[in-house]
């Protein structure tokens, strides 16, 4: 009759075979859930605003490619901050979904609070401040000089909703250069602003927008913005109808198709039932890109001007600049921390001011 073992040994004996389980099963599962992410509230300097941006950062917890992962700036929109894409469309669900099924890619997504700035800079009228340079220079500098440290053209999108739409759109118009995607949902989108010689003020739209031609014949537009006041002092108190044509996403586009400047990929949706007639914006915008046969993607939805509403057509959105995004090199074997601009394999040397790499 065999020796019985003692009880401890017998215990370990238990607990080797248990851990053996337990690494069979991890290595079955891969390295890391796909679905697995960080959502996190961070802070970065911005010159332009003369004190630091409040941003929350959406990063897949995986082996970061060997270039960093692409990088997609997601604005707000009026009275909101950078927290609404997380209570009131749970985008953190939303992109480890879409990552884990495999319909994105994975990427890195940075929602900046704005307030009600528009995306201009109004620090000299005394507005809301330098939004536009905050969130076109300052924050990607910083931001990627961390996490996607060769961050190119290719690698980078910006998107918003209604106010974050016309953001978007006219940050994407101003530079170009700097982003391979647009996406607008909703977005808060008026056309310029007829003025005679010298005029600047702005009472808002007055009279129909619909304009019936004969008894079966109706056309629309144009498509004016609301009284200035709507604009919380970000093109000036009182308002001035001059500073915002200048600004404005049509004049931004005008200028960069004159130049025979490439855009975008551009992605407009809007609900058809949108509460503040938003759709009328995107309508002209698609009317204007198709005028000058620039190519677009446009989608009339059913819903109004509403986060469940946008909570769908964020997924679209999603995979429409995932399409964009250029291939990811490979990751490591092993995760490695962030890498320092290189300029090896062909890299660029990066352009430094005040010891920061410059975005471009």
């Amino acid at each position: 009759m065999a020796r019985p073992e003692p009880a401890g040994f017998l215990h370990s004996l238990r607990m080797a075979a248990l851990a053996c389980l337990g690494l069979l099963a991890a290595l079955a599962a891969g390295p890391r859930e796909a679905g697995a992410s960080t959502l996190e509230e961070m802070s970065f300097p911005s010159k332009a605003l003369g004190r630091s941006l409040t941003v929350s950062v959406y990063r897949p917890d995986l082996p970061a490619p060997e270039a960093g992962w692409p990088v997609l700036y997601l604005l707000h929109g009026r009275d909101a901050n950078n927290r609404d894409w997380s209570s009131l469309a749970t985008i953190k669900v939303t992109l480890d979904r879409l990552i884990k099924s495999g319909r994105i890619s994975p990427m890195l997504v940075v929602m900046p609070s704005a307030g009600n700035s528009w995306y201009v800079d109004s620090a000299d009228v005394k507005g809301p401040g330098n939004y536009e340079t905050a969130i076109l220079t300052d924050l990607p500098t910083a931001f990627e000089k961390r996490f996607a440290p060769h961050c190119t053209r290719k690698s980078r999108a910006i998107a918003g909703i209604s106010m974050g739409g016309f953001g978007a759109l006219r940050l994407a118009f101003k530079r170009p250069d700097r982003f391979v995607a647009v996406a607008s949902l909703s977005g808060a989108i008026w056309q310029n602003i007829p003025l005679s010689q010298g005029a600047t003020a702005w009472e808002g739209t007055s009279g129909n927008y619909f304009q019936r031609i004969d008894r079966a014949t109706v056309i629309g537009g144009p498509d004016l913005p609301p009284e200035g006041a709507h604009f919380g002092g970000a093109f000036g108190t009182p308002f001035d109808a001059r500073r915002f044509n200048d600004a404005n996403v049509f004049t931004l586009l005008a200028h960069q198709i004159e130049a025979g400047n490439e855009l975008p990929a551009i992605y407009l949706t809007v609900g058809d039932h949108d509460g503040l007639n938003l759709w009328r914006g995107s309508m002209a915008l698609y009317e204007t890109l198709m005028a000058d046969r620039i190519k677009i993607e446009f989608r009339v939805t059913d819903g109004d001007h509403t986060w469940s509403l946008w909570r769908k057509t964020i997924e679209d959105a999603l995979e429409f600049v995932n399409s964009k995004f250029a291939p990811p090199i490979a990751p490591p074997l092993v995760a490695a921390a962030p890498a320092l601009p290189s300029t090896t394999a062909g890299e660029p040397a990066p352009k430094m001011a005040g010891g920061e790499t410059v975005v471009k």
